[in-house]
């Protein structure tokens, strides 16, 4: 899982990919031959990550905990769609 997270940090941090193109260009086999089980993983800890900051972001400013909620459902919701999107 470590090759996919440098690759999204380079992919996705860098080059300002979306994840979802990221993904979809991870599934063509553009960056090397990965399994289910390896990229549900790894999108799982985005998605940890994510929510995590958004966590952090929200406790740092009252004006977002309004918002933090939906957020994080939306990213979470994002998430299970590009693994579904794998499936296909």
């Amino acid at each position: 899982m470590d090759r996919l997270w440098e690759l999204y940090e380079h992919w996705c941090m860098e080059e300002l990919i979306s994840l979802r193109e990221f993904v979809t260009r991870l599934k063509a086999g553009e960056f090397g031959i990965f399994n289910r089980d390896e990229v549900v993983g790894f999108l799982r800890e985005v998605e940890a990550s994510v929510l995590e900051n958004i966590e952090l972001k929200a406790s740092e400013n009252p004006m977002l905990e309004e918002v933090k909620e939906e957020r994080m459902a939306e990213i979470s919701q994002e998430i299970d769609e590009l693994i579904a999107d794998w499936d296909r």
